[in-house]
């Protein structure tokens, strides 16, 4: 995990990037990029993502040489255990079974057969990226059927592996 209290700054490429998309990374990394201002701690910048998804944000931007510490130093990041590196992580074909039939079950529960749509469409997903995309749809589906604190739930409770 990353100390709470580290900076981050941009780096020449990470400018540039945000001057003018060269790598064409997501809009998610993008919006971090703009957000690493030098002055925000990582605790500063959590809120402004999912829970637990900050950390593999900026490392992933860190591995793009977008951002670093100050004097360029690399962050050091300590593994709790055995959870995935980040969303890059390989993901077995077992788990994204488990994780696809988990999301299917509670779509299922919570919206009956309101959801069977939605949850046809998830169990379809063969791969992590397509289940990663249904499941932020779901969250958002549930998040207006059940209010925006469910829908950050089913995404922390189900797609914390993935996301």
């Amino acid at each position: 995990m990353l100390d709470e209290n580290l900076v981050f700054h941009k780096t020449e490429a990470g400018a540039l990037e945000i001057g003018g998309p060269a790598r064409g990374v997501t809009s998610k990394l993008r919006r971090a990029l703009i957000l690493v201002d030098g002055t925000k701690t990582v605790a500063d910048l959590a809120p402004m993502f999912r829970p637990g998804e900050v950390e593999a944000i900026l490392a992933e931007l860190q591995s793009l040489g977008l951002v670093s510490l100050a004097g360029g130093q690399i962050a050091p990041v300590s593994a709790p255990g055995d959870a995935p590196a980040g969303p890059s992580a390989a993901l077995t074909p077992a788990r994204i079974d488990e994780i696809r039939l988990a999301a299917v079950r509670e779509i299922s529960h919570r919206l009956g057969p309101n959801g069977d749509t939605l949850a046809i469409k998830v169990d379809r997903c063969k791969t992590a990226e397509e289940l990663r995309a249904a499941l932020r749809e779901a969250e958002k589906i549930l998040a207006s059927f059940l209010g925006a604190e469910y829908g950050r739930t089913f995404a922390q409770k189900i797609g914390r592996d993935l996301l």
